[in-house]
């Protein structure tokens, strides 16, 4: 977690220094704003031989070229991967850690141990989703009522605005991603103790969901689940009692489901 505050703070202090200061924050205008007669910075749009590669910057001291997938259609996907390799640029290339990157579904979703990776990532987040600009549109609490204001604000997707909200909010919680019933995803926030059990949802789960493909409005509440459906409920002495889940139907098959517990929920083992 450390490359991805690194990250977010690194792009914090690029937009105040730039003078952004106003919800949606485009790519394309930082970019503007970075490119001046001591660093150029170039922003284009082109086919990938890989259609896998959504992004890839290439530079030095004094300039760059950032390329972006032309056929990426998510508006949100599109932000994010603009805004990670203007991250490259400014956090790597700038000063001479790499002079080259490119980035697909592995950079973005899994960068595992790939401190470079992840720092981009933290960058976008911060770039696209500035916490003093964020924190005044809700009132903190990660539910997707919440998720989807800032989303809709920033024009970033559900799952990278839960990332954000997990960074800085100190309630333990988890997305789960589910794509057709099948799992597909985990990501918990730094504090959320309990593992994912890789399974498809169950009948009941998928009855729980809350269809929003149309815009309807998006769940603040919580379902009160038993954690053995969700998670191994056993974690280094503690026990997991109840978990709270809240379910959301999307386009295209998936399902996002956020999980969450406090310290009610926890028993500990006797010794």
């Amino acid at each position: 977690m450390i490359n991805v505050r690194r990250g977010e703070a690194e792009a914090e202090e690029i937009l105040e220094s730039l003078g952004f200061d106003n919800l949606p924050i485009r790519p394309e205008s930082v970019a503007n704003s970075i490119n001046d007669d001591s660093f150029r910075l170039i922003l284009e749009h082109k086919s990938f031989s890989s259609p896998n590669i959504l992004g890839a910057a290439v530079g030095n001291s004094s300039g760059a070229l950032v390329y972006i997938n032309k056929n990426i259609i998510d508006h949100g996907r599109y932000n994010f991967t603009t805004a990670h390799e203007i991250g490259h640029v400014c956090m790597h290339i700038m000063s001479g850690v790499s002079s080259s990157f490119e980035c697909g579904n592995n950079e973005f979703f899994n960068p595992h141990s790939n401190p470079l990776e992840k720092e981009a990532n933290g960058f976008a987040s911060g770039l696209l989703m500035p916490k003093k600009l964020i924190t005044p549109l809700t009132n903190g609490d990660i539910n997707w009522e919440n998720i989807h204001i800032i989303a809709k604000k920033c024009g970033t997707s559900l799952e990278a605005t839960y990332r954000r909200l997990s960074m800085i909010s100190r309630t333990p919680s988890a997305l789960v991603i589910h794509r057709m019933g099948n799992f597909l995803r985990f990501v918990p926030s730094d504090n959320f103790y309990f593992y994912i059990e890789n399974s498809p949802l169950s009948f009941d789960q998928k009855k729980l969901c809350v269809d929003v493909r149309n815009e309807q409005c998006y769940p603040s509440d919580f379902e009160e689940s038993d954690p053995g459906e969700w998670v191994n409920p056993e974690y280094r002495g503690d026990t997991l009692n109840t978990i709270y889940s809240s379910s959301i139907s999307l386009n295209d098959g998936f399902t996002y489901t956020l999980l969450t517990y406090d310290d009610d929920c926890l028993d500990e083992m006797e010794s």
